[in-house]
């Protein structure tokens, strides 16, 4: 008998290989029949207890970059991922071919009306002209790839930072996903949401952020603060001053850097961040004095 044995290089090439499929995260499967999740997703992974979900359409890449980042946002506070569990929070990855009015949950919904707290400053300047004039569909086809809340939803172009993005530059999921965690801290932790009040009450009351979308509510103050945190946000000017990374934010709004370490502790990357420290966060060109949408 004649005994054959592997090389040394084989061996490695296999350790490795057997190494890789250990590591390498389980598929998608379809969502469990005891969550009532509608039947238009048709993939399902679970995120620490926070389903995630998507038609046949979306690659499973995508769910597992979301999956990574929701983790991630929540390693820190194990007492606000249990308390959006207990809420029934999910997240929703549509396709690039998908508009949030196709997801089932959305299918009803309409325009803001003019008084809507939620409209940004150039949205109440020019409501006719913007939304008023639109049907329900056009508006949120051309308003929104994403959404917090019960039901968020992000799409498969922006958590694998694909250029056909609309926010190229910046993860969106980071940023709906962040609405999230201040309704968690509103609801687990009020002392620390009292803190976030007071340093938004501080931001306009001295004109931080001056005409900034994270001007708009205490959301996205928060939200906007978040993308800044992990590093994963587009540069902010106001009055030449740049904020683009976590010193920046340390520096100009030492009050809310020290409420997001509360809620985010030592994580400052998150795994499948396709946009953590991406050089088109830098707008091309000469920077702006403000960065703010002028109307």
């Amino acid at each position: 008998m004649t005994l054959r044995f592997a090389s040394a290089s084989l061996i490695a090439s296999l350790i490795a290989s057997l190494a890789a499929l250990s590591a390498a995260p389980a598929a998608a499967g379809s969502p469990p029949a005891e969550l009532g999740i509608p039947d238009f997703y048709t993939q399902y992974r679970d995120a620490s207890g926070i389903p995630v979900v998507s038609s046949n359409k979306v690659s499973e890449d995508a769910l597992v970059a979301s999956e990574a980042m929701i983790e991630d946002m929540l390693k820190h506070r194990p007492d606000l991922r249990a308390w959006l569990v207990e809420n029934d929070y999910r997240v929703a990855i549509m396709a690039e071919d998908e508009a949030l009015l196709d997801l089932p949950e959305n299918a009803h919904w309409t325009k803001p009306a003019p008084g809507d707290p939620r409209l940004t400053r150039c949205e109440k300047k020019h409501y006719e002209e913007r939304i008023g004039r639109l049907t329900d569909r056009a508006y949120w086809d051309a308003r929104a790839r994403g959404i917090g809340g019960p039901r968020t939803v992000s799409s498969e172009e922006d958590v694998l930072g694909w250029q056909s993005s609309r926010y190229y530059g910046e993860t969106i999921l980071v940023h709906e996903f962040a609405h999230n965690i201040l309704f968690a801290i509103q609801g687990a932790d009020p002392a620390l949401y009292d803190r976030i009040e007071a340093a938004y009450a501080n931001a306009l009351a001295t004109g931080l952020w001056r005409n900034e979308y994270a001007m708009t509510t205490i959301q996205e103050y928060w939200a906007e603060s978040t993308q800044i945190w992990f590093e994963s946000g587009r540069l902010v000017v106001v009055d030449g001053v740049r904020v683009l990374n976590r010193d920046d934010l340390a520096a100009y709004d030492p009050a809310i850097f020290a409420a997001l370490e509360q809620a985010y502790g030592d994580v400052h990357r998150l795994r499948g961040d396709p946009f953590w420290r991406h050089p088109a966060r830098i707008p091309p060109g000469p920077i702006p004095e403000n960065t703010a949408e002028v109307c």
